[in-house]
Protein backbone atom coordinates (compact mmCIF):
# COMPACT_ATOMS: atom_id res chain seq x y z
CA UNK A 1 0.00 0.00 0.00
CA UNK A 2 1.60 3.13 -1.40
CA UNK A 3 1.87 5.83 1.61
CA UNK A 4 -0.04 8.77 2.18
CA UNK A 5 2.55 11.09 1.75
CA UNK A 6 3.41 9.49 -1.42
CA UNK A 7 0.54 9.74 -2.61
CA UNK A 8 0.49 13.69 -2.20
CA UNK A 9 3.52 13.71 -4.10
CA UNK A 10 2.76 12.00 -7.08
CA UNK A 11 -0.48 14.18 -6.90
CA UNK A 12 1.39 17.49 -6.95
CA UNK A 13 3.58 16.03 -9.62
CA UNK A 14 0.28 15.32 -12.12
CA UNK A 15 -1.38 18.16 -10.97
CA UNK A 16 1.61 20.50 -12.49
CA UNK A 17 2.11 17.77 -15.41
CA UNK A 18 -1.30 17.60 -16.37
CA UNK A 19 -3.33 20.55 -15.39
CA UNK A 20 -1.35 23.98 -14.79
CA UNK A 21 1.11 23.41 -16.98
CA UNK A 22 -1.61 24.16 -20.15
CA UNK A 23 -3.06 27.45 -20.43
CA UNK A 24 -3.96 30.59 -18.59
CA UNK A 25 -5.01 30.29 -14.87
CA UNK A 26 -5.08 33.87 -13.83
CA UNK A 27 -8.83 34.16 -14.38
CA UNK A 28 -9.36 30.61 -12.38
CA UNK A 29 -7.20 31.50 -9.29
CA UNK A 30 -9.86 32.15 -6.65
CA UNK A 31 -11.69 28.76 -8.03
CA UNK A 32 -8.24 27.09 -7.58
CA UNK A 33 -7.75 28.17 -4.28
CA UNK A 34 -11.37 27.09 -3.41
CA UNK A 35 -10.96 23.77 -4.48
CA UNK A 36 -8.04 22.88 -2.52
CA UNK A 37 -9.00 24.77 0.21
CA UNK A 38 -12.04 22.43 0.15
CA UNK A 39 -10.25 19.30 -0.65
CA UNK A 40 -8.08 19.71 2.18
CA UNK A 41 -11.02 20.45 4.49
CA UNK A 42 -12.39 17.24 3.57
CA UNK A 43 -8.67 15.36 4.12
CA UNK A 44 -9.30 16.84 7.42
CA UNK A 45 -12.77 15.61 8.24
CA UNK A 46 -11.93 12.07 6.73
CA UNK A 47 -8.90 12.21 9.46
CA UNK A 48 -11.28 13.43 12.28
CA UNK A 49 -13.98 10.81 11.74
CA UNK A 50 -11.82 8.24 11.20
CA UNK A 51 -11.23 8.10 14.90
CA UNK A 52 -8.10 10.77 14.67
CA UNK A 53 -7.92 13.12 17.29
CA UNK A 54 -8.35 16.90 16.60
CA UNK A 55 -4.76 17.83 16.77
CA UNK A 56 -3.75 14.60 15.28
CA UNK A 57 -5.88 14.90 12.03
CA UNK A 58 -4.80 18.90 11.71
CA UNK A 59 -1.09 17.55 11.95
CA UNK A 60 -1.94 14.76 8.99
CA UNK A 61 -3.38 17.18 7.31
CA UNK A 62 -0.71 19.72 7.21
CA UNK A 63 1.46 17.09 6.65
CA UNK A 64 0.01 15.91 3.33
CA UNK A 65 -0.41 19.49 1.78
CA UNK A 66 3.34 19.73 3.00
CA UNK A 67 3.61 17.11 0.41
CA UNK A 68 1.63 18.06 -2.05
CA UNK A 69 2.76 21.26 -2.35
CA UNK A 70 6.70 20.68 -2.41
CA UNK A 71 5.66 18.35 -5.03
CA UNK A 72 3.67 20.75 -7.42
CA UNK A 73 6.31 23.73 -6.78
CA UNK A 74 9.34 21.57 -7.12
CA UNK A 75 8.09 20.42 -10.73
CA UNK A 76 7.12 23.90 -11.84
CA UNK A 77 10.39 25.14 -10.76
CA UNK A 78 12.69 22.37 -12.64
CA UNK A 79 10.51 22.57 -15.71
CA UNK A 80 11.10 26.21 -15.91
CA UNK A 81 15.08 26.21 -15.06
CA UNK A 82 15.63 22.86 -16.89
CA UNK A 83 13.32 22.32 -19.57
CA UNK A 84 11.36 25.36 -20.71
CA UNK A 85 11.43 26.50 -23.90
CA UNK A 86 12.70 30.22 -22.96
CA UNK A 87 15.55 28.63 -20.66
CA UNK A 88 18.28 29.64 -23.19
CA UNK A 89 17.39 33.31 -22.75
CA UNK A 90 19.26 35.33 -20.08
CA UNK A 91 17.96 36.83 -17.48
CA UNK A 92 17.49 36.51 -13.62
CA UNK A 93 16.87 32.68 -12.43
CA UNK A 94 14.67 33.47 -9.71
CA UNK A 95 12.50 34.86 -12.55
CA UNK A 96 12.73 32.55 -14.66
CA UNK A 97 11.14 30.36 -11.81
CA UNK A 98 8.27 32.94 -10.48
CA UNK A 99 7.13 35.79 -10.66
CA UNK A 100 7.00 36.48 -7.58
CA UNK A 101 9.81 37.24 -7.70
CA UNK A 102 9.17 40.45 -9.99
CA UNK A 103 6.44 41.95 -7.86
CA UNK A 104 8.98 41.17 -4.58
CA UNK A 105 11.44 44.07 -6.79
CA UNK A 106 8.88 46.29 -7.58
CA UNK A 107 7.90 46.30 -3.92
CA UNK A 108 8.36 50.06 -4.16
CA UNK A 109 6.59 50.69 -7.37
CA UNK A 110 9.91 51.62 -8.79
CA UNK A 111 9.49 48.62 -11.80
CA UNK A 112 10.91 51.19 -14.63
CA UNK A 113 14.20 50.82 -12.82
CA UNK A 114 13.89 47.43 -11.89
CA UNK A 115 13.88 46.61 -15.96
CA UNK A 116 16.47 49.36 -16.79
CA UNK A 117 18.73 47.51 -14.10
CA UNK A 118 18.29 44.24 -15.70
CA UNK A 119 19.05 45.99 -19.07
CA UNK A 120 22.24 47.14 -18.07
CA UNK A 121 23.27 44.03 -16.35
CA UNK A 122 22.58 41.60 -19.53
CA UNK A 123 24.07 43.94 -21.52
CA UNK A 124 22.49 44.85 -25.39
CA UNK A 125 21.35 41.63 -26.70
CA UNK A 126 18.11 42.99 -26.90
CA UNK A 127 15.96 40.38 -24.90
CA UNK A 128 16.10 39.09 -21.32
CA UNK A 129 13.97 36.41 -19.83
CA UNK A 130 12.18 38.62 -17.45
CA UNK A 131 9.16 35.66 -15.78
CA UNK A 132 8.87 31.74 -16.26
CA UNK A 133 6.95 32.72 -20.08
CA UNK A 134 8.04 36.49 -20.14
CA UNK A 135 10.56 38.11 -22.29
CA UNK A 136 11.31 41.79 -21.73
CA UNK A 137 12.57 43.25 -25.38
CA UNK A 138 15.19 46.19 -25.14
CA UNK A 139 14.86 46.63 -28.91
CA UNK A 140 14.39 49.82 -31.25
CA UNK A 141 12.26 47.30 -32.88
CA UNK A 142 10.02 46.09 -30.08
CA UNK A 143 6.65 48.26 -30.98
CA UNK A 144 6.87 47.16 -33.81
CA UNK A 145 7.19 43.23 -33.72
CA UNK A 146 4.46 43.88 -30.93
CA UNK A 147 2.20 45.85 -32.55
CA UNK A 148 2.84 46.48 -36.14
CA UNK A 149 1.08 46.16 -39.67
CA UNK A 150 0.00 42.27 -39.89
CA UNK A 151 1.22 41.32 -36.33
CA UNK A 152 -0.27 38.36 -35.00
CA UNK A 153 0.11 38.49 -31.16
CA UNK A 154 -2.43 38.91 -28.89
CA UNK A 155 -2.83 40.70 -25.52
CA UNK A 156 -1.78 39.38 -22.00
CA UNK A 157 -3.15 38.05 -19.37
CA UNK A 158 -3.12 41.66 -17.67
CA UNK A 159 -5.55 43.54 -20.07
CA UNK A 160 -8.27 41.02 -17.86
CA UNK A 161 -7.63 43.49 -15.14
CA UNK A 162 -11.26 44.77 -15.32
CA UNK A 163 -12.99 41.55 -16.09
CA UNK A 164 -15.84 40.91 -15.86
CA UNK A 165 -16.47 44.39 -16.91
CA UNK A 166 -15.09 44.61 -20.70
CA UNK A 167 -13.14 47.69 -22.18
CA UNK A 168 -13.25 47.60 -25.91
CA UNK A 169 -10.19 49.56 -26.02
CA UNK A 170 -8.09 46.84 -23.43
CA UNK A 171 -10.09 43.70 -24.74
CA UNK A 172 -8.40 40.99 -25.59
CA UNK A 173 -10.81 39.72 -28.53
CA UNK A 174 -9.32 41.39 -31.45
CA UNK A 175 -12.24 40.95 -33.68
CA UNK A 176 -14.51 42.70 -30.66
CA UNK A 177 -11.62 45.68 -30.41
CA UNK A 178 -11.54 46.57 -34.03
CA UNK A 179 -15.61 46.59 -34.43
CA UNK A 180 -15.71 48.83 -31.21
CA UNK A 181 -12.81 50.73 -31.54
CA UNK A 182 -14.83 52.73 -34.26
CA UNK A 183 -16.65 53.77 -31.72
CA UNK A 184 -14.21 55.40 -29.58
CA UNK A 185 -12.78 56.97 -33.25
CA UNK A 186 -15.38 58.43 -33.86
CA UNK A 187 -15.72 60.48 -30.40
CA UNK A 188 -12.21 61.49 -30.58
CA UNK A 189 -12.26 62.01 -34.61
CA UNK A 190 -10.59 65.64 -35.82
CA UNK A 191 -14.06 66.72 -36.36
CA UNK A 192 -15.21 66.01 -32.54
CA UNK A 193 -12.08 67.40 -31.15
CA UNK A 194 -13.61 70.77 -32.70
CA UNK A 195 -17.10 69.91 -30.53
CA UNK A 196 -15.23 69.80 -27.01
CA UNK A 197 -12.67 72.71 -27.90
CA UNK A 198 -14.37 75.25 -26.32
CA UNK A 199 -14.76 73.02 -23.01
CA UNK A 200 -10.54 72.59 -23.08
CA UNK A 201 -9.71 76.08 -23.65
CA UNK A 202 -12.23 76.93 -21.05
CA UNK A 203 -10.06 74.83 -18.40
CA UNK A 204 -6.79 75.52 -19.87
CA UNK A 205 -8.11 79.26 -18.80
CA UNK A 206 -9.06 78.18 -15.33
CA UNK A 207 -5.72 76.42 -14.82
CA UNK A 208 -3.97 79.92 -16.20
CA UNK A 209 -5.87 81.65 -13.57
CA UNK A 210 -5.35 79.17 -10.42
CA UNK A 211 -1.26 79.86 -11.26
CA UNK A 212 -1.66 83.46 -11.43
CA UNK A 213 -3.27 83.51 -8.09
CA UNK A 214 -0.08 82.12 -6.61
CA UNK A 215 1.83 85.47 -7.38
CA UNK A 216 5.29 83.48 -7.60
CA UNK A 217 4.74 81.39 -4.82
CA UNK A 218 5.67 77.88 -5.07
CA UNK A 219 3.03 75.59 -6.69
CA UNK A 220 3.25 72.00 -6.49
CA UNK A 221 2.56 71.10 -9.88
CA UNK A 222 1.69 67.43 -9.49
CA UNK A 223 -1.81 68.35 -7.65
CA UNK A 224 -2.09 70.96 -10.40
CA UNK A 225 -1.98 69.10 -13.22
CA UNK A 226 -4.20 66.13 -11.79
CA UNK A 227 -7.14 68.88 -11.20
CA UNK A 228 -7.00 70.46 -14.50
CA UNK A 229 -6.83 66.48 -16.26
CA UNK A 230 -9.86 65.13 -14.41
CA UNK A 231 -11.77 68.15 -14.55
CA UNK A 232 -11.13 68.36 -18.44
CA UNK A 233 -12.05 64.82 -18.95
CA UNK A 234 -15.34 65.16 -16.55
CA UNK A 235 -16.24 67.93 -18.78
CA UNK A 236 -15.68 66.93 -22.26
CA UNK A 237 -16.53 63.11 -21.36
CA UNK A 238 -19.57 63.29 -19.59
CA UNK A 239 -20.15 67.08 -19.43
CA UNK A 240 -19.69 67.20 -15.13
CA UNK A 241 -17.75 69.32 -13.45
CA UNK A 242 -15.73 67.54 -10.47
CA UNK A 243 -15.10 70.80 -9.60
CA UNK A 244 -10.69 70.19 -8.19
CA UNK A 245 -9.35 73.08 -9.86
CA UNK A 246 -12.38 75.49 -8.35
CA UNK A 247 -12.30 74.05 -4.73
CA UNK A 248 -8.33 73.14 -4.78
CA UNK A 249 -9.63 70.18 -3.05
CA UNK A 250 -8.88 66.07 -4.55
CA UNK A 251 -12.29 64.85 -5.25
CA UNK A 252 -12.57 62.12 -2.87
CA UNK A 253 -13.82 59.53 -5.51
CA UNK A 254 -10.71 60.63 -7.38
CA UNK A 255 -8.52 60.18 -4.74
CA UNK A 256 -9.57 56.69 -3.98
CA UNK A 257 -8.94 55.94 -7.83
CA UNK A 258 -5.30 57.01 -7.54
CA UNK A 259 -5.26 55.20 -4.05
CA UNK A 260 -6.38 52.09 -6.47
CA UNK A 261 -3.98 52.35 -9.30
CA UNK A 262 -1.45 52.37 -6.88
CA UNK A 263 -1.75 48.21 -6.61
CA UNK A 264 -0.67 48.11 -9.89
CA UNK A 265 3.22 49.29 -8.80
CA UNK A 266 4.01 46.02 -7.44
CA UNK A 267 1.44 43.93 -8.83
CA UNK A 268 1.33 44.66 -12.70
CA UNK A 269 4.11 41.56 -13.26
CA UNK A 270 1.36 38.89 -11.33
CA UNK A 271 -1.88 40.20 -12.36
CA UNK A 272 -3.42 37.45 -10.52
CA UNK A 273 -2.51 38.59 -6.99
CA UNK A 274 -4.94 41.64 -7.64
CA UNK A 275 -7.77 39.15 -8.94
CA UNK A 276 -7.53 37.38 -5.61
CA UNK A 277 -7.84 40.13 -3.84
CA UNK A 278 -10.67 41.56 -5.99
CA UNK A 279 -12.29 37.70 -5.07
CA UNK A 280 -11.31 37.04 -1.63
CA UNK A 281 -10.35 40.87 0.03
CA UNK A 282 -13.29 43.00 -1.90
CA UNK A 283 -13.79 45.73 1.02
CA UNK A 284 -10.25 45.77 2.56
CA UNK A 285 -7.13 47.93 1.79
CA UNK A 286 -6.82 49.68 -1.21
CA UNK A 287 -8.77 46.72 -2.87
CA UNK A 288 -11.92 48.88 -1.41
CA UNK A 289 -10.80 51.70 -3.08
CA UNK A 290 -10.58 49.77 -6.39
CA UNK A 291 -14.28 49.02 -6.02
CA UNK A 292 -15.06 52.40 -5.51
CA UNK A 293 -13.48 53.10 -8.77
CA UNK A 294 -15.06 51.42 -10.39
CA UNK A 295 -18.22 51.93 -8.21
CA UNK A 296 -17.74 55.80 -9.42
CA UNK A 297 -16.99 55.43 -12.99
CA UNK A 298 -20.43 53.91 -13.42
CA UNK A 299 -22.24 56.89 -11.02
CA UNK A 300 -20.67 59.05 -13.75
CA UNK A 301 -21.87 57.46 -16.76
CA UNK A 302 -25.58 56.91 -15.21
CA UNK A 303 -25.76 60.96 -14.01
CA UNK A 304 -24.67 61.50 -17.86
CA UNK A 305 -27.55 58.52 -18.88
CA UNK A 306 -29.90 61.02 -17.60
CA UNK A 307 -29.14 64.04 -18.99
CA UNK A 308 -30.28 65.81 -22.34
CA UNK A 309 -27.71 67.94 -23.93
CA UNK A 310 -27.44 70.30 -26.23
CA UNK A 311 -23.76 69.66 -27.05
CA UNK A 312 -22.57 66.07 -27.77
CA UNK A 313 -19.26 64.57 -24.75
CA UNK A 314 -17.88 61.28 -25.35
CA UNK A 315 -19.91 59.70 -23.07
CA UNK A 316 -22.81 60.75 -25.90
CA UNK A 317 -20.92 57.67 -28.49
CA UNK A 318 -21.19 54.79 -25.68
CA UNK A 319 -24.59 55.75 -24.80
CA UNK A 320 -26.02 55.99 -28.40
CA UNK A 321 -24.53 52.34 -28.98
CA UNK A 322 -26.03 51.00 -25.62
CA UNK A 323 -29.38 52.27 -26.56
CA UNK A 324 -29.20 51.39 -30.26
CA UNK A 325 -28.74 47.81 -29.48
CA UNK A 326 -30.77 47.27 -26.47
CA UNK A 327 -29.80 46.71 -23.05
CA UNK A 328 -28.29 43.28 -21.96
CA UNK A 329 -25.76 42.19 -19.55
CA UNK A 330 -22.91 41.83 -22.17
CA UNK A 331 -23.78 45.43 -22.90
CA UNK A 332 -23.91 46.71 -19.47
CA UNK A 333 -20.29 44.96 -19.00
CA UNK A 334 -19.15 46.67 -22.09
CA UNK A 335 -20.47 50.27 -21.01
CA UNK A 336 -18.95 50.07 -17.59
CA UNK A 337 -16.01 49.01 -19.32
CA UNK A 338 -15.77 51.65 -21.59
CA UNK A 339 -16.27 54.41 -18.64
CA UNK A 340 -13.55 52.75 -16.47
CA UNK A 341 -11.18 53.00 -19.24
CA UNK A 342 -11.98 56.63 -20.45
CA UNK A 343 -12.02 57.66 -16.75
CA UNK A 344 -8.69 56.11 -15.72
CA UNK A 345 -6.68 56.44 -19.67
CA UNK A 346 -8.29 59.79 -19.58
CA UNK A 347 -6.49 61.50 -17.48
CA UNK A 348 -4.38 59.46 -15.42
CA UNK A 349 -1.82 59.89 -18.56
CA UNK A 350 -2.26 63.12 -19.20
CA UNK A 351 -1.64 64.47 -15.83
CA UNK A 352 2.11 63.24 -15.40
CA UNK A 353 2.95 64.00 -18.81
CA UNK A 354 2.03 67.47 -18.17
CA UNK A 355 3.90 67.40 -14.61
CA UNK A 356 7.13 65.76 -16.13
CA UNK A 357 7.15 68.35 -19.43
CA UNK A 358 7.08 71.17 -16.71
CA UNK A 359 9.66 69.85 -15.03
CA UNK A 360 11.64 69.92 -17.55
CA UNK A 361 10.45 73.01 -19.35
CA UNK A 362 12.01 74.18 -15.41
CA UNK A 363 15.45 72.12 -15.62
CA UNK A 364 16.09 73.74 -19.17
CA UNK A 365 15.13 77.11 -19.24
CA UNK A 366 17.00 77.50 -22.33
CA UNK A 367 13.92 75.47 -24.53
CA UNK A 368 11.49 77.31 -22.64
CA UNK A 369 12.37 80.72 -23.98
CA UNK A 370 12.73 79.22 -27.25
CA UNK A 371 9.57 77.94 -27.17
CA UNK A 372 8.04 81.35 -25.89
CA UNK A 373 9.54 83.22 -29.08
CA UNK A 374 8.20 80.54 -31.23
CA UNK A 375 4.37 80.94 -30.25
CA UNK A 376 4.66 84.86 -30.50
CA UNK A 377 1.99 86.18 -33.10
CA UNK A 378 0.46 82.58 -32.73
CA UNK A 379 -3.22 81.68 -31.48
CA UNK A 380 -2.25 79.99 -28.36
CA UNK A 381 -5.83 78.86 -28.11
CA UNK A 382 -5.82 76.58 -31.48
CA UNK A 383 -4.00 73.20 -30.96
CA UNK A 384 -3.82 73.24 -34.72
CA UNK A 385 -1.48 76.04 -35.11
CA UNK A 386 0.38 75.09 -31.77
CA UNK A 387 1.00 71.91 -33.77
CA UNK A 388 3.15 73.69 -36.49
CA UNK A 389 5.70 74.93 -33.97
CA UNK A 390 8.62 72.77 -34.15
CA UNK A 391 10.36 73.45 -30.68
CA UNK A 392 7.03 72.96 -28.88
CA UNK A 393 6.63 69.54 -30.67
CA UNK A 394 10.21 68.86 -30.20
CA UNK A 395 10.06 69.40 -26.75
CA UNK A 396 6.62 67.76 -25.72
CA UNK A 397 8.63 64.74 -27.67
CA UNK A 398 11.51 64.80 -26.17
CA UNK A 399 9.96 64.62 -21.96
CA UNK A 400 7.77 61.75 -23.12
CA UNK A 401 10.88 59.90 -24.63
CA UNK A 402 12.76 60.47 -21.39
CA UNK A 403 10.40 60.11 -18.83
CA UNK A 404 6.90 58.79 -20.94
CA UNK A 405 3.47 58.86 -18.83
CA UNK A 406 3.66 54.81 -18.86
CA UNK A 407 6.92 53.88 -18.40
CA UNK A 408 6.93 49.83 -18.55
CA UNK A 409 3.15 48.82 -19.26
CA UNK A 410 2.94 46.95 -22.76
CA UNK A 411 2.28 42.59 -22.81
CA UNK A 412 1.77 40.62 -25.62
CA UNK A 413 1.59 36.76 -26.24
CA UNK A 414 2.90 35.87 -29.01
CA UNK A 415 1.03 33.52 -31.99
CA UNK A 416 1.84 30.48 -31.68
CA UNK A 417 4.43 29.73 -34.32
CA UNK A 418 6.43 32.44 -33.02
CA UNK A 419 8.02 35.91 -34.17
CA UNK A 420 11.62 36.72 -35.52
CA UNK A 421 13.17 40.05 -34.36
CA UNK A 422 16.43 41.11 -35.02
CA UNK A 423 17.04 37.15 -36.11
CA UNK A 424 16.27 35.88 -32.90
CA UNK A 425 13.42 33.84 -32.90
CA UNK A 426 11.16 33.82 -29.83
CA UNK A 427 8.65 31.28 -29.27
CA UNK A 428 4.74 30.79 -29.54
CA UNK A 429 2.53 31.67 -26.88
CA UNK A 430 5.31 33.56 -24.66
CA UNK A 431 4.10 37.01 -23.31
CA UNK A 432 6.85 39.91 -24.53
CA UNK A 433 6.70 43.23 -23.13
CA UNK A 434 8.67 46.47 -24.17
CA UNK A 435 9.43 49.42 -21.56
CA UNK A 436 9.32 52.57 -23.13
CA UNK A 437 11.48 54.04 -20.21
CA UNK A 438 13.86 52.40 -21.28
CA UNK A 439 13.83 51.65 -25.34
CA UNK A 440 13.61 55.56 -24.74
CA UNK A 441 17.26 55.74 -23.77
CA UNK A 442 18.77 52.87 -26.36
CA UNK A 443 22.17 53.92 -27.39
CA UNK A 444 20.69 51.49 -30.45
CA UNK A 445 18.16 54.14 -30.81
CA UNK A 446 19.37 57.75 -30.31
CA UNK A 447 22.68 59.69 -29.88
CA UNK A 448 23.57 61.06 -26.43
CA UNK A 449 20.34 59.30 -25.31
CA UNK A 450 20.07 60.62 -22.03
CA UNK A 451 20.29 63.91 -23.15
CA UNK A 452 17.47 66.49 -23.19
CA UNK A 453 17.69 67.69 -26.87
CA UNK A 454 14.26 68.80 -28.87
CA UNK A 455 16.16 69.82 -31.66
CA UNK A 456 16.65 65.60 -32.68
CA UNK A 457 12.81 65.80 -33.71
CA UNK A 458 13.27 68.74 -36.34
CA UNK A 459 16.57 70.15 -37.20
CA UNK A 460 19.14 67.77 -35.87
CA UNK A 461 17.04 64.04 -36.98
CA UNK A 462 21.08 62.76 -37.43
CA UNK A 463 20.53 62.24 -33.05
CA UNK A 464 17.73 59.74 -34.38
CA UNK A 465 19.05 56.58 -35.36
CA UNK A 466 16.21 54.36 -35.17
CA UNK A 467 12.53 55.89 -35.34
CA UNK A 468 10.59 52.61 -34.52
CA UNK A 469 11.75 53.06 -30.58
CA UNK A 470 9.85 55.81 -30.34
CA UNK A 471 6.51 55.14 -30.13
CA UNK A 472 4.79 57.24 -26.70
CA UNK A 473 0.59 56.42 -28.04
CA UNK A 474 1.47 53.21 -29.15
CA UNK A 475 1.44 51.81 -32.91
CA UNK A 476 -1.21 50.14 -34.98
CA UNK A 477 -4.92 49.39 -34.16
CA UNK A 478 -3.68 48.86 -30.78
CA UNK A 479 -2.64 52.46 -30.38
CA UNK A 480 -3.92 55.65 -28.13
CA UNK A 481 -7.31 56.31 -29.44
CA UNK A 482 -7.10 59.38 -27.48
CA UNK A 483 -3.55 60.78 -28.81
CA UNK A 484 -4.82 63.63 -30.45
CA UNK A 485 -6.18 65.02 -27.55
CA UNK A 486 -3.91 64.60 -25.17
CA UNK A 487 -1.84 66.47 -27.26
CA UNK A 488 -4.42 69.42 -27.81
CA UNK A 489 -4.33 69.64 -23.98
CA UNK A 490 -0.26 69.44 -23.49
CA UNK A 491 -0.04 72.23 -26.09
CA UNK A 492 -2.59 74.89 -25.02
CA UNK A 493 -1.41 73.88 -21.53
CA UNK A 494 2.26 74.57 -22.32
CA UNK A 495 1.45 77.92 -24.74
CA UNK A 496 -0.78 79.78 -21.97
CA UNK A 497 1.36 79.61 -19.00
CA UNK A 498 5.01 79.46 -20.98
CA UNK A 499 3.42 83.17 -22.90
CA UNK A 500 2.90 84.48 -19.31
CA UNK A 501 5.45 83.02 -17.52
CA UNK A 502 9.66 82.23 -16.63
CA UNK A 503 9.20 78.90 -15.03
CA UNK A 504 11.79 77.83 -12.48
CA UNK A 505 12.08 75.35 -9.33
CA UNK A 506 11.25 76.74 -5.96
CA UNK A 507 13.92 77.89 -3.63
CA UNK A 508 15.52 74.32 -2.34
CA UNK A 509 14.19 71.95 -4.64
CA UNK A 510 17.88 70.97 -6.16
CA UNK A 511 17.08 71.14 -9.72
CA UNK A 512 13.87 69.36 -8.80
CA UNK A 513 16.07 66.34 -8.68
CA UNK A 514 12.42 64.90 -6.35
CA UNK A 515 10.95 64.26 -9.58
CA UNK A 516 12.57 61.19 -10.88
CA UNK A 517 14.36 60.55 -7.63
CA UNK A 518 10.40 59.54 -6.07
CA UNK A 519 8.88 58.47 -9.34
CA UNK A 520 6.79 55.25 -8.86
CA UNK A 521 5.68 53.21 -11.65
CA UNK A 522 1.60 52.35 -10.90
CA UNK A 523 0.07 51.41 -14.33
CA UNK A 524 1.09 55.61 -15.57
CA UNK A 525 3.94 57.05 -14.14
CA UNK A 526 3.54 58.91 -10.31
CA UNK A 527 6.38 61.54 -10.42
CA UNK A 528 8.05 62.84 -7.07
CA UNK A 529 7.36 66.30 -5.91
CA UNK A 530 7.36 68.94 -8.30
CA UNK A 531 7.49 72.33 -6.74
CA UNK A 532 7.49 75.00 -9.67
CA UNK A 533 7.48 79.30 -9.30
CA UNK A 534 5.51 81.13 -11.74
CA UNK A 535 7.22 84.38 -12.48
CA UNK A 536 4.95 86.69 -14.58
CA UNK A 537 6.69 88.01 -17.65
CA UNK A 538 4.93 91.27 -17.64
Amino acid sequence: MVAPGAVAIIAGLLAHQLVFIHGEWHLQGPKVVVLHFIFGSLLYASHLFGNGGTQASLVETIYLAACYLSSLFTSIAVYRLVFHRLKHFPGPKLAAVTKLWHVWKCRDSRGHLVLQAWYEKYGEFGMKSSGPTEITIFHPEAYETMDGHGNRNTRSDWYDLLYPRISSIFTRDRQLHNERRKMWEQALSTKALSQYHRRVVEKVRTLKSLVALEQSRPVLINDLMYYFAFDSMGDFAFSEDFGMMRTGRWHSSIAMLRSALTLLGPFSPAIWIPRLGFAFIPTLWKVRHWFHMLEFCDQCMARRMEKRLPDPDIASWFIEDYVKHGADPTRERWLSGDTATLVVAGSDTTAPSLTLLFYFLARYPIHTEKIYKEIQGVDRENPAALATLPHLTGTINEAMRLLPAVLTFSSRVTPAEGLMIDGTFIPGNTKICAPRYTIGRLHTAYLHPHEFIPERWYSEPKLIKDKRAFAPFGVGRTSCVGRHLALAQIRLVTAALVFHYRIKFAPGENNGEAVERDMKDQLTAQPGACLLVFESRV
